[in-house]
């Protein structure tokens, strides 16, 4: 049983590492390309418009799909069937909250034209919402592949109809059509994924009730998850130009790719393994999951290391004068990747023990980060400070959840800390070798008079 465990963990592993490069590569893509045929004003509308879609998205997140994942019972009709017509009930709900904010929204940014893209790319709720239960049943049976596979597929076709409908129609109305194509091919084709499921309209109250019960720390966790996440987003909306906030949105979204493979990661792979195994004694299960994780570590520290120490030449390499703001930005922000991917590994563990609530918590914290050190940061040192109030964040969401696995008997402090000082010598030693070969380092272009960043 140990042997079969570890094969999987590794399978899932191999599978997501495959994924997340295919996937990152179509997102860069697609992003270097967007950028060629849009101005830094759409890009700052699209942060806006995604980050208040993501808000409405998890402030009402019931946990569902996790819940598949998580219960027992998930195989029976009655079960899943009850999740999809939840899933879908609420889909209509998020967007008529979506309906209702879109003008105030489009009041307080001063922006009249979110008045009809909020409305409009909202209607990927509805998509979504009506998509089969398949995807977390694929999920739950650990079906690595074939998961991996159809999200890869999707987010192609996502990206190619954005970039095609930006080559036609360079507005803003590119990526938001280009969106709801890619969640109208994800919806159809999760009625092909697994053939045995069948969805249809049903409630059991039973299972209703075990799904929401379940779901409440999950609803709470992503509400603070949303606060914290998008936070800085929302409130330098308010705070730099349009345009500024678009480069920002650029740097942020680049350094996010590295933190967003840990999040699949540990969604995707650590979280429904350890649901799956519960039953193995806790020892076993977490001396499985440190080798693999240490493994895992080790690539992730020299690859973020090297991406920090080049960053801003790929980005004045990759994108045109109005872009290279972002070349002082993305390597602050990518050291705050590497605390960020720890947090998604972790909180996925936690969740895997039963135990959401430490997600809830770490979150909160990051959020009470942003919220006081944002409008200070900025106010007093200007946007430098802000960016970096934005890793300091990432690195106090971490400590609640290395006290919860401590709690829990799960803990990996020793191995974090090690690879977070490798880490930082290893940034270290190679921005010394780039400074002795003339290159200066990968900080030296960060603003020293930060006025020349206007903040409104």
């Amino acid at each position: 049983m140990v042997r079969i465990s570890l094969r999987l963990l590794v399978l899932g592993t191999a599978w997501s590492i495959v994924a997340f490069v295919t996937g990152q590569a179509i997102r860069v893509g697609q992003s270097v390309v967007l950028a060629r045929l849009l101005t830094p004003d759409i890009f700052g509308i699209s942060l806006i418009v995604g980050s208040l879609i993501t808000g409405i998205q998890l402030m009402s997140d019931l946990g569902i799909a996790k819940g598949v994942v998580y219960s027992k019972e998930a195989e029976d009709p009655d079960f899943y069937n009850t999740a999809w017509t939840l899933q879908a009930m609420r889909s209509i709900v998020l967007w008529m909250i979506a309906l209702a904010i879109a003008f105030p929204a489009a009041y307080f940014y001063g922006i009249s034209i979110l008045t009809f893209i909020i409305p409009i790319t909202s209607l990927s709720f509805v998509i979504e919402g009506f998509s089969s239960i398949s995807k977390a049943l694929m999920e739950k049976r650990l079906q690595f592949a074939k998961q991996n596979i159809f999200k890869t597929a999707n987010a192609f076709i996502s990206a190619l109809a954005s970039v095609a409908l930006a080559y036609f129609t360079p507005t803003i109305w590119a990526p938001v059509l280009g969106g709801l194509i890619g969640s109208a091919a994800s919806m159809i084709g999760s009625y092909f994924l697994l053939s045995d499921v069948k969805v249809k309209f049903r409630v059991s109250q039973k299972y209703a009730t075990q799904i929401t019960q379940f779901g409440k720390w999950i609803f709470i966790s992503s509400f603070v998850w949303f606060l914290s996440a998008n936070y800085d987003r929302l409130y330098l909306a308010t705070a730099i130009p349009i345009g500024m906030l678009g480069v920002y949105g650029i740097a942020r979204n680049i350094s996010e790719l590295i933190s967003s493979f840990f999040v699949s990661f540990g969604n995707s792979v650590v979280f429904p393994f350890i649901a799956s195994h519960s039953e193995l004694p806790r020892t076993d299960l977490r001396n499985q999951l440190a080798g693999v994780r240490a493994k895992f570590l080790l690539p992730a520290m020299v690859g973020l290391s090297l991406f920090v120490v080049t960053a801003d030449f790929a980005v004045q390499l990759i994108y045109d004068q109005r872009y290279h703001a972002a070349s002082w930005m993305l390597p602050v922000l990518a050291i705050g990747s590497w605390f960020s991917l720890l947090a998604n590994i972790n909180d996925g563990t936690l969740l895997g023990l039963g135990k959401p609530h430490y997600s809830a918590v770490s979150n909160l914290a990051k959020f009470f980060v942003l919220l006081i050190g944002l409008p200070l940061g900025i106010s007093k040192y200007g946007f430098v400070a802000a960016i970096a109030v934005v890793v300091l964040a990432e690195i106090f969401r971490n400590i609640p959840l290395m006290i919860g696995l401590r709690r829990e008997g799960f803990s990996f402090r020793r191995q974090d800390v090690l690879m977070t000082l490798a880490v930082a010598a290893m940034i270290a030693l190679l921005n010394w070798l780039r400074w002795a070969f003339g290159f200066g380092t990968c900080f030296d272009t960060i603003p020293i008079d930060w006025t020349l960043l206007h903040v409104r």
